[in-house]
C-alpha cells in the first residue's frame, strides 16, 4: 500500500494575497515540484512555511444538508462539550463548492469537529465535515489581480496531489 502524507505549502499571489495548498500525495519530490512549478509559471511567489499561515486559523467546517437555527446549533454544541466558538453560515458554493444539498454551514474549533459532526447526525442531520484554514484578515485586490489569482488557484486545483487551495483574497 502507498504511503500518503498531507502536505502544505505556501505562496503569494498577485495584490499580495496569500494561498495556503493543500496537497495529499504519495510523492513528496513529485508534489513539491509540480506545486513550484506551477506558482512560478503563474507568476506568483513561493512563501517559506509560516510566512502565509499566521493569516489564517484552523477550524472546522460542516456543511449540513438541513437548516437548523443559531438556537439550535447552539443546544448541540453545548451537547457536544464544545468550549469554542460555533457559528452558522451560508453556503459558499463560488468559493467552496457547495452543492445545492447544502441548506448551511457550520464553523467550530478544528478540535470539536467530530463531536459536533457525531451531534448533528445523532439528530438525523446529514452533514459532512472538513478542516480549512479561515483567513483572519482579507486581501482587497483589483479585478486584473482577482482573475490573475483564480486563474493560479485553478491551475493548482488541476494537479492530482492538490486537495485545495486557501486564500485570503476579500471577494
Amino acid at each position: 500500500t502507498e504511503d500518503y502524507k498531507e502536505l502544505t505549502y505556501e505562496a503569494y499571489g498577485y495584490g499580495g494575497v496569500g494561498f495556503i495548498i493543500n496537497v495529499l500525495s504519495d510523492n513528496n519530490n513529485r508534489a513539491t515540484a509540480d506545486v513550484n512549478m506551477i506558482v512560478s509559471k503563474t507568476g506568483c511567489k513561493s512563501a517559506s512555511a509560516g510566512s502565509v499561515a499566521f493569516n489564517f486559523q484552523r477550524k472546522g467546517r460542516l456543511t449540513l444538508n438541513k437548516e437548523i437555527t443559531e438556537d439550535e446549533l447552539l443546544e448541540m454544541a453545548v451537547e457536544a462539550g464544545c468550549d469554542g466558538d460555533v457559528s452558522l453560515e451560508q453556503p459558499d458554493p463560488d468559493g467552496r463548492s457547495d452543492g445545492e444539498e447544502v441548506k448551511c454551514v457550520v464553523i467550530t474549533e478544528a478540535t470539536e469537529l467530530g463531536a459536533l459532526q457525531a451531534v448533528l447526525q445523532e439528530a438525523d442531520i446529514g452533514c459532512s465535515g472538513a478542516l480549512v484554514q479561515i483567513p483572519l484578515t482579507t486581501v482587497e485586490c483589483s479585478p486584473e489581480d482577482e482573475e490573475a489569482n483564480f486563474k493560479a488557484i485553478d491551475r493548482l486545483e488541476e494537479l492530482d496531489d492538490v486537495t485545495n487551495v486557501e486564500h485570503n483574497m476579500k471577494i
